[in-house]
């Protein structure tokens, strides 16, 4: 029995002749792996974020090789007279044609038109994820760093922290991640002006604020606010190209070598005027990295720094606020004593404060999320 795989999900697919041998099978199980791997990639690097109108062409070529699959499953390249094979430069068709070889040298009928169906499948799952629809075997697209966002998916994950702008549902929600981080940074942003207005500090600067409080990350929310709300850069490009850096990084490659370069030099320019032990552990501490996220998960990871820039929006807001609702009742009530107000009420008050005044923030620019 062949089964095949969808995230920890798996069902059967194909029952295999009693003929074919462990060796047969693996080949079989690693050529349908490599088939699903080429389909999704297209879905990951679509057209709309190539380089250049080569690197864009290829990418339409890749697409188009979509309708290649069934056929290339049936009637696969095969070795000529002398042995040769024509190979193809598309992923997508000689993933396609390698999995069709394989059948044909199992010359299984049934075996061949069950995979053919379940190939299709997946290239609609990949279809339905292009356009936004995360139902069924699309499903797996939760899981991958696309560097496109689709409306739909920024829609539904901008509805969820409407809903809650504290919540980290998102974390776990059927959502396309970069989509999540689009709308993640949106409701960031807003957090970050509302949190500023009390804290008398600017929205990129709040971050530095609330660590003095506690711990809470500072470099990746810092800079996402800095593009949206001071560059005035949509929320979506600005996602886009801290991604695009990450994946590059990933696959072995440095994206933004002149910014990392600057970067570079504005820290060891920063740190000059510690003393030379000081200084030296502090470069030793702090090596050059391509990316600010992490490369294996970029997506995840930036959604996960920016709910907890959210989380650290509000924490510096309760700071503030919390200070302003005592003095407030002390002016009412000189005799007023911190303690006859809960701990509890006091921080329900003022999270719910928190969040209306986001929602009004950040509705104030839903044009951010373009």
């Amino acid at each position: 029995m062949w089964s095949a795989s969808i995230g920890a999900l798996t069902h059967p697919v194909a029952r295999l002749s009693p003929d074919v041998v462990e060796d047969q099978a693996r080949e079989l199980c690693g050529a349908l792996s490599g088939l699903s791997s080429a389909l999704w990639g297209v879905y990951i690097c679509p057209a709309s974020t190539a380089a250049d109108d080569a690197d864009r062409r290829r990418r339409e070529d890749e697409r188009d090789q979509f309708d290649e699959v069934a056929t290339a499953l049936r009637a696969p390249n095969l070795p000529n007279a002398a042995g040769l094979i024509d190979v193809s430069y598309g992923r997508v068709r000689e993933s396609a044609h390698r999995v069709g070889r394989v059948l044909h040298r199992l010359s299984d009928v049934g075996l061949l038109e069950a995979l053919v169906t379940e190939a299709q499948t997946e290239v609609d799952a990949v279809i339905r994820a292009e356009l936004g629809d995360l139902s069924g075997r699309a499903v797996q697209a939760a899981t991958l760093d696309r560097l496109d966002v689709s409306p739909l998916q920024v829609a539904v994950a901008d509805e969820m922290l409407r809903a809650d702008p504290l919540s980290d549902g998102l974390l776990s929600a059927t959502v396309d991640p970069a989509a999540a981080c689009v709308a993640a940074a949106h409701w960031l942003t807003a957090a970050a002006v509302v949190a500023a207005q009390v804290a008398g500090c600017t929205p990129a600067g709040v971050f530095a604020e609330a660590d003095d409080i506690q711990a809470v990350p500072v470099a990746v929310p810092t800079l996402m606010v800095e593009k949206i709300e001071g560059a005035g850069i949509p929320a979506r490009r600005a996602v886009v190209d801290l991604l695009r850096v990450a994946v590059a990084a990933g696959a072995g490659e440095i994206a933004d070598l002149p910014g990392i370069a600057a970067e570079r030099a504005r820290f060891e320019e920063s740190v000059q005027r510690l003393p030379a032990d000081q200084r030296t552990a502090m470069l030793s501490a702090a090596p050059v990295r391509a990316t600010m996220l992490d490369p294996r998960r970029p997506a995840r990871d930036l959604l996960e720094h920016l709910l907890a820039g959210i989380a650290s929006c509000h924490l510096l807001y309760s700071e503030y606020a919390d200070e302003e609702l005592v003095c407030a009742a002390q002016d009412q009530d000189p005799a007023f004593e911190d303690e006859a107000v809960s701990e509890s009420d006091r921080r329900g008050e003022i999270t719910e404060e928190f969040t209306d005044l986001v929602r009004e923030q950040a509705a104030s620019v839903e044009g951010q999320l373009r």
